[in-house]
């Protein structure tokens, strides 16, 4: 209906010309009739009509727009969370967060509005205003077609070099989201280390970066707006002289006159609504490529199409693993291992021995280069990642914690507990006497990562977190280091009392907080060169002693 509004305001002034003004035979208050008749007509569609459909089409649009955005956003937030470390080594957070809520998704939704609201019935009233101009006049009508073609050729191109400009600067976006994105997180490091300024000056160069390639965009933008403004100048010229010439020759009438160029100029319309969407058409490609691109990144640890369930009493178990993150330098070279159920292992050794990367394969982080990692003699490839990682109850060296409540951080490895036992597992851990000491207790807000817990008080929530998940195996990542005393003495009591008769893996640099441990690998350049007790090894002249001598003194 909006078409054909638009249509019928193209034609109307040769109606109102031919038909009421200049019409023979006809008196003053005739022509005035016929006057307020086409005027009232357009009133009445412009209007009523228009504006009833156009804002009907607008709320069904809108809703299925949103939609489909969503639909979008929430596809690829659990696709990347789905994906392996691999992954996120290679995309920073700041380029994933605009691909969730910056320009590129911002592009497509400009593009999906032109091109559903504005384009179908700028067509229609193309169609309609071009038929009658044809049967008005055919050559002037094939001049006009001809025009249009040029044009579309101009916006073809225009939108082809739009598409490039755009991808660049989206690429520089994500980049520097990136760098920004670190500065912030790091302000707690950039104010103990006096950094403001070299941070500032960092981010000045990475917000001229963005300047500069804004700039360019939008001259680029320009430039082709320049373009196809030119042809629209020389199109008008040349439609003027023909339209004027085919009316001094007798074959146009005052009316059609006034409609030919009225409606070239009313056309612009269309035509710009075709050209806005040709360039954002280019900016939006640009922006489903790069998301494309992630969507179809597969995993390096896909999930089993036919799922194995883990035993109940399961041993761990490294059959000849072998393991790189590079393909280059090996960081794990043909280990055989037996954590048998109910043991408490300690994983010793220098940084970059292997230790960490043993875990990760525990947990299926990644997937072994060569051999099997086995749970009760299942492959860990055969059994679901989530399912796996929801067996384990993981305390890292630096636990991480969202901005939320304290209630909110504990729950997510228990969305459905209750606040009793969210008060059990933080007595258990130790955590609940400082917590108790909050004027909010459960409701404190937690800042970005933590930042308002000390190192201490993080590791017992993270204990409690843990603990809420009922694992049936503990990790242990230098859950105690830089701890002062007391914290480390509530943490090894807390670790005591949870790990019994549970399989537990300790990650140490400080060999005094393993002398619990009935079992110790040390590891050095990914091999296991030693496997006993605290005991045996400490009277072995070899890798751990060294590691124990160096401490002591």
């Amino acid at each position: 209906m909006t078409g054909v509004v638009v249509a019928f305001q193209n034609i109307v002034p040769k109606y109102i010309v031919d038909d009421a003004l200049l019409k023979p035979d006809l008196d003053l208050a005739e022509r005035k009739k016929r006057l307020l008749l086409f005027a009232g007509l357009y009133i009445v569609l412009g209007i009523f009509f228009r504006a009833l459909v156009w804002n009907l089409s607008l709320r069904i649009f809108g809703r299925v727009r949103e939609e489909v955005l969503f639909g979008i956003r929430s596809l690829f937030f659990r696709h990347i969370n789905r994906l392996c470390l691999n992954f996120r080594a290679r995309h920073h957070s700041g380029e994933l967060f605009s691909y969730l809520l910056g320009s590129p998704l911002q592009q497509i939704q400009q593009y999906a509005h032109q091109m559903a609201l504005m384009v179908p019935s700028q067509a229609v009233a193309l169609i309609i205003t071009l038929t009658f101009l044809g049967a008005w006049d055919l050559p002037l009508s094939a001049l006009l077609l001809v025009f249009l073609l040029v044009y579309f050729y101009v916006l073809q191109r225009a939108k082809l070099r739009i598409k490039d400009v755009h991808l660049d600067y989206q690429n520089t976006e994500s980049q520097v989201s990136g760098k920004v994105a670190d500065l912030l997180r790091g302000h707690r490091a950039v104010k103990m280390h006096a950094f403001e300024d070299n941070a500032a000056l960092d981010f000045e160069e990475r917000a001229k970066l963005i300047r500069n390639k804004s700039y360019w965009r939008d001259v680029t933008t320009h430039m082709q707006h320049v373009k196809q403004e030119s042809v629209l100048y020389i199109g008008y010229g040349a439609l003027c002289i023909a339209a004027g010439l085919r009316f001094l020759q007798g074959d146009l009438t005052e009316g059609q006159l006034t409609a030919y160029l009225t409606s070239f100029i009313a056309l612009q319309g269309p035509l710009n609504a075709f050209f806005q969407v040709g360039l954002l058409r280019g900016s939006a490609q640009a922006s489903l490529n790069r998301i494309d691109e992630v969507i179809r990144t597969s995993s390096t640890t896909p999930d089993p199409i036919d799922e194995i369930a883990i035993p109940p009493d399961a041993d761990i178990s490294f059959r000849d693993v072998s393991f790189s993150y590079d393909s280059l330098q090996p960081a794990l070279k043909k280990i055989n291992l037996t954590i048998l159920r109910g043991q408490n292992l300690a994983l010793v050794g220098s940084s970059g021995a292997g230790k960490s990367t043993l875990v990760q394969l525990i947990l299926r982080l990644y997937d072994p280069d060569e051999g099997s990692v086995n749970l009760g003699g299942v492959d860990l490839r055969k059994v679901l990642g989530k399912e796996l990682r929801r067996q384990f109850g993981v305390v890292p060296q630096d636990p991480y914690f969202f901005t939320a409540s304290i209630r909110e951080n504990l729950r997510v490895a228990a969305p459905a507990v209750e606040d009793s036992a969210l008060v059990e597992a933080c007595r258990e851990a130790n955590a609940w006497d400082f917590i108790e000491n909050m004027p909010e207790q459960l409701d404190a807000l937690i800042g970005e990562g933590g930042a308002t817990l000390s190192g201490g008080q993080k590791q017992r929530l993270a204990i409690a977190r843990a603990l809420l998940a009922q694992p049936r195996f503990f990790i242990f990542d230098e859950a105690t280091s830089a701890l002062d005393t007391v914290s480390e003495r509530l943490i090894r009591d807390a670790v005591a009392r949870i790990t019994k008769g549970k399989t537990s893996i300790f990650i140490a640099h400080r060999l005094v907080s393993v002398t619990h441990c009935e079992r110790i690998l040390v590891l050095e350049d990914g091999s296991i060169v030693q496997d006993g007790s605290y005991e045996e090894l400490a009277q072995v002249n070899g890798p751990f002693q060294r590691l124990l001598d160096t401490q002591r003194a």
